[in-house]
């Protein structure tokens, strides 16, 4: 999913154990990754997350 210049993407765990990383990444190439138990909380978190990015960006950039 990509808004507002912001890619918002799920990674599954590389091994059992690990969490699912719900990520966002920056056009400038700044990532934040937030760990989940599940990818279902992840993908909420993300579109909450894009929801929110998209309320308080400028309208020009909402285009």
């Amino acid at each position: 999913m990509k808004m507002s210049g912001i890619t918002f993407v799920v990674y599954n765990p590389p091994q059992l154990g690990l969490p699912y990383l719900a990520v966002m990444i920056a056009p400038n190439g700044e990532v934040v990754a937030v760990p989940f138990e599940t990818p279902a909380e992840a993908e909420n978190h993300n579109i909450e997350s894009a929801a929110k990015t998209t309320r308080y960006a400028p309208a020009s950039s909402r285009e």
